[in-house]
């Protein structure tokens, strides 16, 4: 009977080595006999592992998120330390604070442990071939709908693949300027190092394989975009019109005197806003306004953040 037959999954077969490891691990005067098995096994479970954790992030309720970072640094499958570190704590404060931006409106340097809890971002794997840097993470396995955490993504990678300013300041203002900050953490040290890299994702609302590349080129457009897109908080206002539109992703459109007005606001607001108003209804609220300015153009967009109803 072939091995597969008698051992059905990776975690059978891991089990059974790790009673083998177990027992030849508790008698410390081994033989040499015993201690080549031993080292044997263990080897032999560790590639169990492996093989274990490479099927895990390719699992289709799992978020799978892969860097492969390009350059003279690390084109030999390693990477400094230095540069793995700042790499690695901004991508994941990336992703953790835009997701704290748009689930409850407030653009704040610390996020709440529960959203790093729901997130559970792992290092899962780095591999050669440049440098893989692969992370796992959550948006929601168990949802039948798009969940915060993979609109926070989407807006990401919409950020990194946006051509148009005008678009670009938009996703800024969606993720928050300390996300922003963040992303441009990594941007810095790849200049710096003179990295490129692309960046895909896969999971259960990345609608296939989400991905993006961005060349040397690329990375120093990206900067100075950065370095020239400055977010100023200006006071509150206070809006009044016809809600005319209300999107369960965050968004609403209020039709005022002076025209319309776009404005996103906290997703746990949203049964707040559905028991006090409908579209069609009259609504007043106070939203917070941030300026988004670009230094090169001389233009600016205002974007809107729901604080309060009424």
């Amino acid at each position: 009977m072939s091995d597969d037959k008698t051992f059905k999954s990776l975690k059978e077969r891991i089990a059974f080595i790790q009673r083998d490891v177990d027992l030849l691990e508790k008698h410390k005067s081994r033989s040499f006999a015993d201690d080549i098995i031993f080292r044997s096994f263990d080897s032999h479970l560790s590639d169990l592992r492996e093989a274990q954790r490479a099927l895990e992030n390719k699992h289709p309720l799992q978020d799978f998120m892969e860097l492969r970072l390009k350059g003279v640094l690390v084109d030999f499958g390693s990477i400094p330390l230095d540069i793995l570190s700042v790499i690695s704590g901004n991508l994941a404060a990336l992703v953790q604070k835009a997701v704290h931006r748009i689930s409850s409106g407030k653009d704040s340097r610390r996020v709440p442990i529960d959203i790093k809890n729901s997130l559970n971002m792992r290092l899962a794997d780095l591999t050669p071939g440049s440098t893989k840097l692969g992370v796992t993470f959550s948006t929601g396995s168990c949802e039948l709908v798009e969940t915060v955490s993979s609109q926070a993504v989407k807006e990401i990678f919409s950020l990194l693949s946006s051509s148009d300013d005008d678009n670009f300041m938009a996703k800024i203002a969606e993720i928050g300027s300390h996300s922003a900050v963040n992303l441009k953490n990594i941007i810095d040290e790849c200049e710096k190092s003179s990295l490129n890299f692309d960046l895909t994702w896969i999971g259960p609302f990345s609608e296939g394989t989400k991905q993006v590349s961005i060349s040397a080129e690329g990375i120093h457009q990206l900067n100075n975009r950065l370095a020239l897109t400055k977010i100023t908080q200006l006071p509150d206002e206070h809006i009044s019109g016809e809600l005319a539109i209300l999107s369960m992703y965050g968004k609403l459109e209020i039709a005022g005197e002076n025209g319309k007005v776009k404005a996103s606001y906290p997703i746990d607001m949203l049964k707040e806003i559905q028991r006090l108003c409908k579209v069609g209804e009259r609504i007043s609220l106070v939203a917070s306004v941030s300026e988004i300015h670009n230094e090169r153009l001389g233009t600016s967009r205002r974007n809107y953040m729901v604080k309060r109803i009424g």
